[in-house]
């Protein structure tokens, strides 16, 4: 859902309710597709119902090889789920390295149980129930997106690669 042509620019369309994976999954490929310069994701441990799936690490790969500004931050809370399977975004980090980057935050420094997806500023993936696919999608909204960027922003000067996952990758 893009918002193009004559919108006011501060007019925020309602939010879309989002209640399964495969709900989540459609909105965050739509998030990646209108995506220009910038997605943060914070996650839990990256979901494999969202981004374990072929489309998005595609959608992913291709925004990363869109632009030479084109930049991917990924902060994830537990790493041990990546350790445990394969996963499909690893390979694409380690090959994209340049473009996307990926650490661990630190105890104390994660959200309560939410994890969300921002892209330029505007749009916002907000998963509210980290039990259950509970959330949202917003195309344009800016107040928002800052407030989960600033906090995003607090959790990454403080994250560090993790190195039980930098060995996946020697």
């Amino acid at each position: 859902m893009r918002t193009t042509g004559t919108a006011d620019s501060g007019s925020n369309p309602a939010p879309m309710p989002l209640e399964t994976a495969e709900q989540f999954a459609s909105a965050l490929q739509r998030l990646i597709a209108d995506a220009r310069r910038h997605i943060v994701i914070y996650s839990q441990h990256l979901a494999r119902a969202l981004y374990h799936e072929p489309h998005t690490v595609q959608a992913l790969s291709d925004f990363a090889r869109s632009s030479r500004y084109a930049r991917v931050q990924i902060l994830i809370c537990d790493g041990e789920p990546l350790l445990r399977s394969p996963h499909r975004l690893l390979p694409l980090i380690q090959r994209l390295e340049s473009s996307i980057e990926l650490r661990k935050t630190q105890p104390g420094s994660e959200p309560d149980n939410y994890e969300f997806v921002l892209a330029d500023n505007r749009q916002l993936l907000l998963r509210t129930d980290g039990e259950k696919w509970l959330g949202q999608y917003q195309a344009n909204n800016p107040v928002r997106t800052r407030q989960l960027r600033e906090i995003f922003e607090r959790a990454w000067l403080h994250a560090q690669p993790d190195p039980n996952l930098k060995t996946l990758f020697l």
